[in-house]
């Protein structure tokens, strides 16, 4: 009997085992199923990483960088939208990419259960004709279950004065439109280019303007004039090597600029090029070279007088001086803590930079072809006359000025009331015929010159030790130096600051 009744036990409870499983796996598959099936509640709604996708100034015909949103599925089940398009159709400046398919119009879209897509935007702006910046509209629609929402699209499209690739003549730019070179653009031999206050000159990836006849650039304080990278949006505006130089050819002469801020180029400005036969020059007044990836002037045998500028971060070198030449730099303002470039480093700076702001020699070595047209090395030189007046040069690193000489051709400089980053044993210091009243290694504390806390100001703080240290005598009989680069005068308390820029008690 008990054998009988341990036998029907195991039996019985193989059978509720057996039930138990065919239960499990039949909610196992049902709620399978469930989730498997379409979401059909014609409540259920969208959830969007964003409500409205802004894209910045975008300069007509030029395409914008991609933003993107996400489109998320809150739900257990999954979901297919029955439509996405855009709002403006056809017409629309906007293109769509919705999860990795380009178009303006997409149907039945599925999102699995708590998942994701992406949609990316892009827009290019037609010509407008319009001088000032105008709002573009549009939306993304998107229907599930026929219930209809939508992302806004934001752009302001600029027209612009377009110069493709082409040599033009005379002429004078103004601030009534931007002015956007493609593929560069020359202002040919013995032609003269005036630029007005306040115009903008936008150029796009390694385009530049080359000056092979004259330039004349006058900006004001209030008004300067800027070139600068094709690109707004994001860290672009912001970033170095955005296009090329301004190229002043070696036979250019007279050229000028005031109140001129050039930023984000590769090389601000090339002056010259290595050729003995010819000095090109220029003139800069109350300029700012910001953000250059290369160097802030690079030049060859030029001749450069410049009067309260700047040049700061630049990701190389701040100004490089090649085969000789004459320069006088008055009241200068060198702050090189690197350029930058965003997302590449933390804090957006290039923490790596190689070369010292400055450095001069009096010769360039270079490749040409000999008579038998192989190519070999050949040195250049050139006489060197180089002096930095009651000026700035600062950086992140010990050594900030270098130079290095052949004595094939002359090689002078001074230092007349500078403030100097180097060591004592660097550059000669103790030679009292080219060392005048420096200061080495002292706090310069300008008010900001870290672009990632927010707009440069290269003012001096109350901490300075370039306050009250420069001479005097070197402004007498000199009209560009009576004022700062604010347009503040220089004597105020007996004596003059150091840099572009006079402190105000």
């Amino acid at each position: 009997m008990i054998s009988e009744m341990a036998t029907f036990t195991k039996k019985y409870m193989r059978i509720v085992f057996e039930l138990i499983n065919l239960c499990i796996v039949s909610c196992m598959v049902f709620v399978g199923c469930r989730k498997d099936e379409l979401m059909s509640d014609e409540d259920a709604v969208l959830e969007f990483s964003t409500d409205t996708v802004y894209f910045d100034t975008v300069l007509v015909s030029l395409g914008s960088v991609t933003n993107y949103f996400k489109i998320y599925n809150q739900y257990d089940q999954q979901i297919e939208i029955e439509r996405i398009f855009l709002a403006t159709g056809e017409k629309s400046f906007f293109r769509l990419n919705v999860d990795g398919v380009k178009g303006d119009d997409f149907r039945n879209i599925r999102i699995a259960r708590k998942d994701s897509i992406f949609v990316f935007v892009e827009v290019t702006i037609d010509p407008l004709n319009e001088n000032n910046p105008m709002l573009i509209k549009d939306s993304i629609v998107c229907i599930l279950n026929n219930n209809q929402q939508d992302v806004k699209l934001l752009a302001y499209g600029q027209d612009v004065v377009l110069f493709n690739n082409e040599i033009f003549q005379t002429q004078t730019w103004t601030n009534e439109k931007p002015y956007l070179i493609v593929n560069s653009a020359a202002i040919d031999s013995n032609e003269v280019l005036t630029i007005e206050p306040g115009a903008h000159i936008y150029l796009t990836p390694n385009s530049s303007l080359i000056v092979w006849g004259h330039i004349e650039a006058f900006g004001t304080l209030d008004e300067p004039i800027v070139f600068a990278g094709a690109r707004f949006d994001g860290r672009y505006e912001e970033s170095a090597g955005q296009w090329g130089t301004i190229f002043i050819h070696q036979r250019s002469t007279g050229n000028i600029m005031q109140h001129v801020i050039i930023k984000n180029a590769q090389a601000g400005i090339q002056v010259g090029y290595p050729d003995l036969n010819s000095r090109s020059s220029i003139e800069l007044q109350n300029c700012m070279i910001l953000n250059s990836e290369v160097a802030g002037i690079l030049t060859f045998n030029g001749s450069i007088d410049a009067y309260n500028t700047v040049i700061a971060d630049c990701g190389s070198i701040a100004i490089s001086i090649e085969m000789g030449g004459t320069y006088n730099f008055y009241h200068c303002t060198i702050s090189n803590y690197s350029a930058y470039y965003p997302g590449f480093y933390e804090g957006g700076y290039d923490p790596f930079r190689l070369y010292p702001s400055v450095i001069f020699t009096n010769y360039r070595n270079w490749f040409d072809y000999d008579n038998d047209y192989r190519i070999e090395e050949v040195t250049y030189p050139g006489d060197l006359e180089l002096n930095f007046v009651n000026s700035i040069i600062n950086g992140n690193k010990d050594i900030e000025v270098y130079f290095d000489s052949l004595p094939l051709a002359d090689f002078n400089y001074t230092f007349d009331h500078c403030l100097l980053k180097l060591t004592e044993d660097s550059l000669h210091y103790f030679d009292t015929t080219r060392f005048f009243s420096v200061l080495l290694n002292d706090s310069v504390h300008f008010i900001n010159d870290n672009l990632s806390l927010g707009d440069y100001d290269f003012r001096l703080d109350s901490h300075s030790a370039a306050i009250d240290a420069g001479g005097f005598e070197i402004l007498q009989g000199i009209p560009q130096l009576e004022f700062d680069f604010n347009g503040n005068p220089r004597i105020i308390n007996g004596y003059p600051d150091l840099g572009a820029f006079e402190r105000i008690k």
